[in-house]
């Protein structure tokens, strides 16, 4: 109980370390793939709550490892932090709850991803510990009201022109309209399109769908869902439709600070010209600057579209961390994995080869 006051009580932390988020993602997700909650939580000589690492326990092999729960939906593992606790921290200080980790046994290595090097200018205390810079980076949009002046500040006016024609071509469609969706109707009816539309993307992109893997579909319907009589979804949908069809849905996550991005589509008919993910994009970031956030993300990975919008850049890193001698054999295959995956994505010629390989092998077009 007191560590959930400490997430009330405006502690340091990114949208997705919420506890109702991760606690659905835990019943439906977790539970699947054999998670065991493995919460650390630290408080001060006073008794009060100071941090919270809201990690989960599983096997890898003959691995026992401990990890953010949240898995590949988590684009930013921060943990919870009383904001004067974070700034005080040391190297040693760290080290000692690594300890404490592998003391309790049933563990040979901490997987600690996307961890982002600081939030709200606060640095991060998981960065004091051995490390590494992840495969991708992430990218930000500082926020600022009004958001029609906004967007003429983000994109040039020639950007601005086309998209403007493209809607217009898209506002000739029957009930054309943007929407955040704000009732149970809205959000069954873009989910219930959303995950075949999706999964017709993946397939012709040659890569997995994260969507049909178990208890996924259930924990992001329960998140779209719950709070949404309150106007505070845990995931928020925009979307472009018609009368007939979706044109673009982008979900979220957010915290009245920051918005950032958890899984978007588009459609696949001819309306896909008009680029209306795009469009879609300019709706949302205008919406939120005039609501009074203050940044906005598109998530972790490559993307050239993202490049349009957020031109901050965000460094996130990797931890690795040994507990037992076979735990020390995998952090170094990890690391070494981790750099590859680097070095492949970090080059234009490599991750282009990469990308037209998927798309050529599964007959995948490039603006799939």
């Amino acid at each position: 109980v007191r560590c959930v006051r400490l997430e009330r009580e405006d502690a340091l932390a990114t949208p997705y370390q919420s506890f109702d988020l991760l606690a659905a993602w835990q019943r439906n997700v977790g539970v699947r793939m054999d998670v065991t909650p493995f919460i650390v939580a630290g408080f001060d000589s006073a008794g009060r709550p100071a941090a919270l690492w809201p990690l989960g326990r599983s096997r890898l092999g003959p691995l026992g490892v401990v990890s953010f729960l949240g898995g590949k939906h988590v684009n930013f593992n921060f943990g919870l932090w009383r904001r004067d606790m974070a700034a005080s921290l040391t190297a040693d200080d760290m080290r000692a709850v690594i300890d404490r980790i592998g003391a309790a046994g049933g563990v040979d290595v901490c997987n600690f991803l996307r961890q982002p090097l600081s939030w709200d200018d606060i640095a991060n205390p998981l960065a004091l510990l051995p490390h590494q810079p992840s495969p991708s980076d992430a990218f930000r949009l500082t926020l600022r009201p009004p958001g029609e002046e906004l967007i003429k500040s983000v994109l040039s006016a020639a950007m601005r022109g086309r998209l403007r024609t493209k809607e217009r071509r898209l506002q000739r469609l029957p009930g054309y309209r943007y929407l955040r969706a704000t009732s149970a109707a809205d959000v069954n009816r873009l989910l219930n399109a959303f995950f075949p539309l999706k999964a017709a993307h993946m397939a012709a992109l040659g890569l997995p769908n994260i969507f049909a893997e178990p208890g996924n579909e259930a924990f992001l319907r329960q998140s779209c869902h719950q709070r949404l009589g309150e106007g505070k979804p845990l995931i928020e949908i925009h979307a472009l439709e018609t009368d007939s069809e979706l044109l673009a849905l982008f979900a979220g996550i957010g915290d009245g600070r920051r918005f950032s991005g958890m899984f978007n589509t588009y459609t696949l008919s001819d309306n896909a010209r008009q680029s209306p993910g795009l469009v879609l994009l300019v709706h949302i970031i205008s919406n939120l600057a005039d609501r009074g956030l203050h940044s906005f993300d598109l998530g972790v990975g490559e993307a050239h579209y993202k490049s349009f919008f957020c031109k901050e850049s965000e460094p996130l890193f990797d931890s690795f961390l040994p507990l037992t001698p076979l735990g020390r054999l995998a952090a170094v295959a990890a690391r070494e994995g981790n750099r590859m995956k680097r070095h492949i994505k970090q080059s234009r010629a490599l991750w282009g080869l990469i990308q037209s390989l998927r798309q050529g092998w599964h007959g995948g077009s490039a603006d799939a």
